[in-house]
């Protein structure tokens, strides 16, 4: 059986895609096979990822039209034959050695491994899926997780599929509690880039930057919803204070961008309908007093406005 499902999705990468798979293919990939499926490209990420896999019998390329990375991450979760799954973004790439160690702690108990990125080290953990969350390691970053796919496939979980933004740690809150045997390690094994200006996240354009918007308003309301679902759970208050951060850098996201006051007004309007605003504390400090002063609508329109004058006075 394979041991490792890499799944990539890939949208316009043909100068990326290649430092991605590189990365992999320069390692042992034993037990391991790599899925790439081109979520309708306008370049040629799809020729390129076919040059790269015509060389290795452990690289299946697919092609789709454009739906968006929750739709490809659906896609890949079908294609996925391995014992664990693993998503790596083609704009980023992995830590040479890291696969060798990686698949030394696979263990058939093991339901999720977390690995460290970037110059994050993170804390050494090992226990329950809930006693992960109640400790407060939790995160929204699915590429530095490694997931049993029983574990996915035996709860019907998937992404949301029109989600261009958000859909990642939406998924990954409805897997921690399933879990039995999570293990965080300090192994360095990822690495997260910031040098693509046409990612989801980093593109341009006015109406791109409404659809992040919405994508985040609609995450946070439906997480909400999932919250009410599981209220008496003990891991619950967590989950709450994951909100409420979240709402807090919803509503520092609209500073600067292109986004009316009576735009921000709607939003807030449906959050207040939710109960989700006034958002309620993180437990982290500098959060908590910026949401103490935005938790009054006026105040923080107020400061919408004023930021928006200065930066206007500045250019």
């Amino acid at each position: 059986m394979i041991k490792l499902s890499i799944l990539i999705p890939a949208y316009n990468v043909e100068q990326w895609l290649p430092r991605c798979l590189n990365s992999i293919l320069a390692q042992n990939t034993e037990d391991v096979e790599i899925i790439i499926v081109d979520d309708g490209s306008t370049d040629s990420t799809l020729q390129c990822a076919k040059k790269i896999s015509a060389k290795r019998n452990n690289i299946n390329v697919f092609s789709k039209k454009n739906e968006g990375v929750g739709a490809a991450r659906n896609f890949l979760l079908d294609k996925a034959q391995g014992e664990y799954i693993w998503f790596v973004d083609s704009d980023d790439y992995i830590v040479d050695g890291c696969l060798t160690s990686i698949l030394a702690e696979l263990s058939g108990e093991l339901d999720l491994l977390s690995v460290s990125y970037n110059d994050v080290q993170l804390r050494s953990f090992e226990g329950r899926g809930i006693d992960y969350i109640k400790e407060h390691l939790i995160n929204g970053y699915l590429w530095s997780k490694i997931i049993k796919r029983r574990i996915i496939e035996k709860a019907s979980i998937h992404f949301e599929s029109k989600r261009c933004s958000q859909e990642d740690w939406f998924f990954l809150m409805h897997v921690y509690p399933l879990l039995d045997y999570v293990k965080q390690i300090p192994l360095k094994a990822y690495i997260y880039c910031d040098d693509n200006k046409q990612s989801v996240m980093r593109g341009i354009g006015v109406e791109h930057k409404k659809k992040l918007v919405a994508d985040s308003l609609e995450t946070i309301c439906n997480f909400k919803l999932f919250i009410n679902e599981i209220r008496n759970e003990p891991y619950v208050e967590v989950y709450e204070k994951w909100m409420n951060t979240s709402v807090a850098g919803f509503l520092y996201s609209l500073f600067p961008i292109d986004y009316s006051l009576r735009e921000i007004k709607r939003d807030i309007g449906i959050f207040r309908e939710k109960g989700i605003y006034p958002a309620g504390k993180t437990g982290q400090n500098k959060i908590d007093f910026f949401l103490k002063v935005v938790n009054h609508e006026g105040l923080y329109l107020f400061l919408v406005k004023l930021y928006r004058r200065l930066r206007i006075k500045e250019s």
